[in-house]
Protein backbone atom coordinates (compact mmCIF):
# COMPACT_ATOMS: atom_id res chain seq x y z
CA UNK A 1 0.00 0.00 0.00
CA UNK A 2 2.80 2.42 0.89
CA UNK A 3 4.42 1.68 -2.47
CA UNK A 4 1.18 2.48 -4.32
CA UNK A 5 0.76 5.80 -2.47
CA UNK A 6 4.41 6.70 -3.09
CA UNK A 7 4.12 5.84 -6.81
CA UNK A 8 0.91 7.88 -7.09
CA UNK A 9 2.55 10.89 -5.41
CA UNK A 10 5.52 10.73 -7.80
CA UNK A 11 3.16 10.51 -10.79
CA UNK A 12 1.22 13.57 -9.57
CA UNK A 13 4.42 15.60 -9.03
CA UNK A 14 5.72 14.58 -12.47
CA UNK A 15 2.44 15.68 -14.07
CA UNK A 16 2.51 19.02 -12.22
CA UNK A 17 6.16 19.63 -13.17
CA UNK A 18 5.43 19.19 -16.88
CA UNK A 19 2.46 21.57 -16.60
CA UNK A 20 4.54 24.42 -15.20
CA UNK A 21 5.38 27.17 -17.69
CA UNK A 22 8.97 27.36 -18.86
CA UNK A 23 11.05 30.20 -17.53
CA UNK A 24 10.88 33.32 -19.68
CA UNK A 25 13.96 33.89 -21.80
CA UNK A 26 16.30 36.62 -20.67
CA UNK A 27 15.42 40.03 -22.08
CA UNK A 28 17.37 40.62 -25.25
CA UNK A 29 18.33 43.89 -26.86
CA UNK A 30 16.30 45.41 -29.66
CA UNK A 31 18.42 45.69 -32.77
CA UNK A 32 21.80 46.94 -31.61
CA UNK A 33 20.49 48.11 -28.23
CA UNK A 34 21.45 46.28 -25.05
CA UNK A 35 18.96 45.68 -22.24
CA UNK A 36 18.95 48.46 -19.65
CA UNK A 37 20.23 46.16 -16.89
CA UNK A 38 23.55 45.79 -18.75
CA UNK A 39 24.49 49.46 -18.25
CA UNK A 40 27.83 49.68 -16.43
CA UNK A 41 28.07 53.47 -16.18
CA UNK A 42 26.02 56.53 -17.14
CA UNK A 43 27.71 59.65 -18.47
CA UNK A 44 25.57 62.76 -18.08
CA UNK A 45 26.03 65.86 -20.18
CA UNK A 46 28.61 68.36 -18.98
CA UNK A 47 27.35 71.28 -21.08
CA UNK A 48 24.11 72.19 -22.88
CA UNK A 49 23.89 75.18 -25.22
CA UNK A 50 20.61 76.13 -26.87
CA UNK A 51 20.72 77.83 -30.27
CA UNK A 52 17.76 79.62 -31.81
CA UNK A 53 16.87 80.45 -35.41
CA UNK A 54 15.05 83.62 -34.33
CA UNK A 55 18.27 85.05 -32.81
CA UNK A 56 20.78 83.46 -35.20
CA UNK A 57 23.83 85.52 -34.21
CA UNK A 58 23.23 85.64 -30.45
CA UNK A 59 25.12 83.24 -28.20
CA UNK A 60 22.64 82.08 -25.56
CA UNK A 61 25.40 80.51 -23.44
CA UNK A 62 25.44 77.42 -21.28
CA UNK A 63 22.06 76.38 -19.88
CA UNK A 64 20.71 73.91 -17.33
CA UNK A 65 17.73 73.31 -19.62
CA UNK A 66 17.78 71.75 -23.09
CA UNK A 67 15.12 73.04 -25.50
CA UNK A 68 14.32 71.53 -28.89
CA UNK A 69 11.36 72.93 -30.83
CA UNK A 70 9.95 73.98 -34.18
CA UNK A 71 6.77 75.97 -34.86
CA UNK A 72 4.97 76.77 -38.11
CA UNK A 73 7.83 75.59 -40.32
CA UNK A 74 10.39 77.86 -38.64
CA UNK A 75 11.41 79.18 -35.20
CA UNK A 76 13.84 76.27 -34.73
CA UNK A 77 15.46 75.80 -31.34
CA UNK A 78 18.15 73.15 -31.11
CA UNK A 79 20.38 71.94 -28.33
CA UNK A 80 24.11 71.25 -28.49
CA UNK A 81 25.05 68.72 -25.81
CA UNK A 82 28.61 67.94 -24.69
CA UNK A 83 29.87 64.90 -22.80
CA UNK A 84 33.27 64.43 -21.17
CA UNK A 85 34.28 60.81 -21.68
CA UNK A 86 36.51 59.46 -18.88
CA UNK A 87 39.57 57.23 -19.26
CA UNK A 88 39.25 53.48 -19.30
CA UNK A 89 36.38 52.94 -21.73
CA UNK A 90 38.45 51.15 -24.41
CA UNK A 91 36.70 47.93 -25.41
CA UNK A 92 33.30 49.08 -24.16
CA UNK A 93 30.27 50.06 -26.19
CA UNK A 94 28.51 53.35 -25.59
CA UNK A 95 24.86 54.05 -26.33
CA UNK A 96 23.02 57.36 -26.64
CA UNK A 97 19.77 57.38 -24.67
CA UNK A 98 17.14 59.99 -23.84
CA UNK A 99 14.74 60.21 -20.93
CA UNK A 100 12.90 62.17 -18.27
CA UNK A 101 11.83 65.36 -20.07
CA UNK A 102 10.05 68.10 -18.14
CA UNK A 103 7.82 69.09 -21.07
CA UNK A 104 6.88 67.72 -24.48
CA UNK A 105 4.22 68.44 -27.09
CA UNK A 106 3.53 67.80 -30.75
CA UNK A 107 5.25 64.78 -32.31
CA UNK A 108 7.60 64.50 -29.33
CA UNK A 109 10.23 63.26 -31.79
CA UNK A 110 13.86 64.35 -31.76
CA UNK A 111 16.92 63.36 -33.75
CA UNK A 112 20.53 63.25 -32.61
CA UNK A 113 23.61 64.00 -34.75
CA UNK A 114 27.31 64.11 -34.05
CA UNK A 115 28.85 67.51 -34.65
CA UNK A 116 32.30 68.52 -35.87
CA UNK A 117 33.70 69.83 -32.62
CA UNK A 118 33.12 70.05 -28.90
CA UNK A 119 33.70 73.79 -28.49
CA UNK A 120 30.03 74.75 -28.11
CA UNK A 121 29.95 77.25 -25.24
CA UNK A 122 29.76 80.33 -27.51
CA UNK A 123 27.84 78.70 -30.38
CA UNK A 124 25.03 80.51 -32.18
CA UNK A 125 22.55 79.27 -34.78
CA UNK A 126 24.78 80.70 -37.55
CA UNK A 127 28.17 79.93 -35.94
CA UNK A 128 28.40 76.40 -34.61
CA UNK A 129 30.21 73.13 -35.30
CA UNK A 130 28.94 71.47 -38.48
CA UNK A 131 26.36 68.70 -38.28
CA UNK A 132 28.09 65.42 -39.08
CA UNK A 133 26.50 61.96 -38.71
CA UNK A 134 22.94 60.92 -37.92
CA UNK A 135 22.85 58.80 -34.74
CA UNK A 136 19.17 58.10 -34.08
CA UNK A 137 15.58 59.21 -33.46
CA UNK A 138 13.64 59.16 -30.18
CA UNK A 139 9.93 59.72 -29.47
CA UNK A 140 9.13 61.25 -26.10
CA UNK A 141 5.84 59.69 -25.07
CA UNK A 142 5.90 60.24 -21.32
CA UNK A 143 8.02 61.49 -18.44
CA UNK A 144 10.31 58.45 -18.41
CA UNK A 145 12.51 56.82 -21.07
CA UNK A 146 11.92 57.87 -24.66
CA UNK A 147 10.99 55.28 -27.29
CA UNK A 148 13.70 54.52 -29.86
CA UNK A 149 12.26 55.12 -33.34
CA UNK A 150 15.54 54.64 -35.24
CA UNK A 151 18.48 53.27 -33.28
CA UNK A 152 20.77 52.64 -36.25
CA UNK A 153 23.63 54.74 -34.88
CA UNK A 154 22.89 54.96 -31.17
CA UNK A 155 25.41 52.27 -30.14
CA UNK A 156 29.10 52.82 -30.93
CA UNK A 157 32.59 52.06 -29.65
CA UNK A 158 33.29 54.29 -26.66
CA UNK A 159 35.79 56.99 -27.61
CA UNK A 160 39.06 57.83 -25.91
CA UNK A 161 39.08 60.24 -22.97
CA UNK A 162 37.91 63.73 -23.87
CA UNK A 163 34.89 65.80 -24.92
CA UNK A 164 32.42 64.92 -27.67
CA UNK A 165 29.31 66.89 -28.61
CA UNK A 166 25.97 66.18 -30.27
CA UNK A 167 23.15 68.22 -31.76
CA UNK A 168 19.52 67.46 -30.83
CA UNK A 169 16.87 68.70 -33.30
CA UNK A 170 13.09 68.57 -33.61
CA UNK A 171 11.33 66.15 -35.95
CA UNK A 172 8.11 67.51 -37.36
CA UNK A 173 6.37 70.82 -36.92
CA UNK A 174 4.73 72.36 -33.84
CA UNK A 175 6.88 70.18 -31.64
CA UNK A 176 8.72 70.85 -28.37
CA UNK A 177 10.84 68.76 -25.99
CA UNK A 178 12.41 70.31 -22.88
CA UNK A 179 14.64 68.71 -20.21
CA UNK A 180 16.77 69.60 -17.19
CA UNK A 181 20.32 68.59 -18.08
CA UNK A 182 21.23 67.75 -14.48
CA UNK A 183 18.89 64.74 -14.36
CA UNK A 184 17.37 64.11 -17.78
CA UNK A 185 17.64 64.45 -21.51
CA UNK A 186 20.41 63.06 -23.66
CA UNK A 187 22.91 60.79 -21.89
CA UNK A 188 25.50 58.10 -22.66
CA UNK A 189 25.07 54.57 -21.28
CA UNK A 190 28.29 52.55 -21.11
CA UNK A 191 27.53 48.89 -21.85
Amino acid sequence: MKTAIFSSAIAIFATLATALPAAAPAESGVGNLAPRDHVKQVISSSTVVNINEDTPDTALGVSWTGIVSRANGKHNSQALVKFDFPEGLNGYKCRLAFGYPIHFSGTGEIQVYTIGGANIESATFNQRPFRDQFKGTFRVAGWSEAVVVDGSGLTFDCPAKGPKAYEVVSVGDNNEVVWYASWGGLRIDVL
